[in-house]
């Protein structure tokens, strides 16, 4: 496997692992919605820029066929896991969503060998998945024992229809067509931007939110890197490799959340997470093997 695509992969897993940090800047002073919508937005601005001036530029047209596709994405990559996160977190703790968000890579796994069956996925892809699995499971050792189904049925189906959805719309992006990863996202997430938008009207008061110079500059962060840029790159990849692949950045996100809360804020580096490290590192490498 080519080293770009696991610095991408990594790259991707950095990214959207701090993006932790920013959402606690702000998250108690901006409503869910409206957070998302903004993040759309700017994401959409970003590489619509991008675009512009980009060097090598790609024509547009032939690409208004595609946009069932973009609509598709746009609803299954960043509009129903949202609301379904959100909801689900409502019954469940975050680190118990963080494992049920970690069986994308399975459900993505199943969904190519029924939708996908040309789709080559050797034994030691099966392992490698398997094996980050349980690393993730180790990373959120010493909260697995208070997991109950008991009051939190609701938020398990909640949570494991969100990582359904990703996986569903990692298929849907791998079978788009040869075109620029920058002009592919920005139209997916202009669709999530048009369909969130009008969601925070109708559920919140956007109007009303005031926000500080410093958490304005959080916000714009979250939309240009963790929206933008994070899925120009995560494109790029699926398109690379294959959506199991892709799909392994669900074992990085927490991951890397931790660790770079012990290297900004000082947080206690614990045993489980290292041996988190070592067990997703392994994964990694059963998956170049395969």
């Amino acid at each position: 496997m080519n080293r770009i695509n696991y610095l991408l992969l990594l790259g991707i897993g950095m990214i959207w692992g701090s993006q932790f940090f920013f959402v606690d800047l702000v998250i108690n002073s901006i409503t869910p919605i409206t957070l998302a919508a903004c993040k759309a937005l700017l994401g959409t601005l970003t590489l619509a820029m991008l675009n512009l001036f980009s060097a090598k530029k790609e024509s547009t047209q032939g690409q208004s066929k595609l946009w069932s596709s973009f609509i598709w994405i746009g609803v299954l990559e960043a509009v129903v896991p949202f609301i379904l996160i959100g909801w689900g977190q409502q019954y469940i703790n975050s680190s118990t969503a963080s494992i049920l968000l970690g069986t994308v890579p399975i459900f993505t796994i199943i969904f190519v060998k029924i939708f996908a069956p040309n789709e080559k996925l050797p034994f030691k892809k099966w392992m490698s998945i398997i094996i980050g699995f349980g690393g993730l499971c180790l990373l959120f050792a010493p909260d697995i024992s208070s997991i109950s189904f008991a009051g939190n049925f609701i938020g398990y189906v909640a949570l494991l229809g969100a990582s359904i959805s990703f996986a569903a719309s990692l298929l849907l992006i791998k079978r788009l067509p040869p075109m620029s990863s920058i002009l592919a996202m920005r139209n997916v997430l202009f669709v999530a931007s048009i369909i969130l938008l009008p969601l925070a009207f109708i559920f919140e008061d956007p109007l009303s939110i005031q926000l500080s110079w410093q958490q304005i500059l959080d916000v714009i962060i979250l939309g240009v890197l963790q929206a933008g840029i994070v899925y120009m790159l995560y494109n790029m990849l699926i398109r690379r490799t294959s959506a199991a692949f892709a799909s392994l950045t669900n074992y990085l996100v927490p991951l890397f959340g931790i660790l770079l809360g012990t290297i900004v804020l000082g947080d206690q580096l614990t045993w489980n997470s290292i041996v988190a490290l070592i067990v997703i590192l392994v994964s990694l490498a059963v998956g170049e093997k395969s």
